[in-house]
């Protein structure tokens, strides 16, 4: 989308738009307990921003937000949550950039991931200069320290009867054995939620604004065949002997599970709206399929029943469409 053909907006505007950057740039800093989950939203912002008004409209307007971010958190002297919020800004920018390319949904979200991702290392190995800890390090460190003391907790607790006791041990050591392994994958994990979060709702906010939609409908999105033979290599991984090529395949198969959960959920929007089902019972649908075990394998089960099956037949539609 080029600044041609985007809005400008007007002085009032500006103001407020500064204004909301700004309060979602400082919040966290400012009190993390409270306004610490305003920062899934930056990359949004960035993105919305940059598509709605433009390169340099929207440039200079977060531009200026940052800046009045950044003499604040001097004066609070709170730096480093001012590096950590500036970097979610870019994966605005490889969004919109990848949303002109026209290059497709996964293509632009694998992208915006690793651009979030090597953002994210950049920052934290800086504000880990200086000391003899990484921050990986302190992190695992900060997690063992909280299994061990919810041991400790529940082993001095009376009120906890023995085969209970015997149960949280085993799962709490279990958890200690586990966590370090697949701390790649939950790390992973939530930029994949940040790119998917920033994508799909992003999209739909430029559409529903400005009438163009950086991308097709969310429903219409898919995945790439060939990265089946991926999930089968990494299948592959966890069943070797060799420890780093096995952790590598375990972190490997969480991550793609979560993509294909993506892809599930495209199809359950497909036939939401197919079937005109009213927004009360889709917005039940979506939130018991989410935070249900079942709904996630259910999810996870149609994004790769999707690859064979084209449940949504989108394959046919496009070789209508071409013949």
């Amino acid at each position: 989308m080029t600044d041609s053909e985007v809005h400008k907006p007007e002085i009032r505007s500006i103001i407020s738009i500064i204004l909301l950057v700004f309060l979602t740039l400082v919040l966290p800093g400012v009190h993390w307990t409270l306004f610490g989950w305003l920062h899934i939203l930056l990359p949004l912002l960035s993105f919305f921003l940059l598509s709605r008004y433009g390169m340099h409209t929207g440039n200079r307007l977060l531009l200026s937000a940052v800046g009045l971010a950044f003499v604040l958190f001097l004066m609070l002297q709170r730096i480093d949550f001012f590096f950590l919020a500036l970097s979610l800004l870019p994966v605005g920018y490889v969004l919109v950039h990848a949303a002109n390319n026209h290059e497709s949904p996964a293509l632009s979200g694998m992208k915006a991931a690793l651009t979030l991702t090597g953002c994210s290392f950049v920052v934290f190995t800086g504000l880990s200069i200086g000391s003899d800890v990484s921050f990986y390090s302190q992190l695992l460190a900060s997690i063992d320290e909280g299994i061990s003391e919810a041991l400790e907790y529940y082993r001095a607790s009376g009120s906890i009867t023995g085969d209970t006791l015997v149960l949280l041990e085993n799962t709490l050591l279990q958890m200690r054995v586990i966590v370090p392994i697949i701390m790649p994958a939950i790390l992973g994990s939530f930029v994949l939620l940040i790119t998917w979060f920033t994508m799909v709702i992003g999209n739909r906010l430029v559409f529903k604004i400005s009438g163009l939609a950086p991308w097709e409908q969310y429903r219409y999105w898919q995945l790439p065949e060939k990265l089946i033979w991926v999930v089968i290599l990494m299948g592959a991984f966890t069943l070797t002997p060799l420890h780093p090529v096995r952790e590598i395949g375990i972190n490997g198969l969480i991550l793609l599970s979560l993509v294909y959960c993506f892809q599930g959920m495209a199809i359950a929007v497909f036939f939401m709206a197919k079937w005109n089902i009213p927004i009360l019972f889709r917005s039940f649908f979506y939130v018991m399929i989410i935070f249900q075990s079942f709904g996630t394998v259910l999810l996870l089960f149609l994004g790769i029943a999707d690859i064979w099956f084209d449940v949504r037949k989108l394959r046919e539609i496009a070789e209508d469409t071409t013949d």
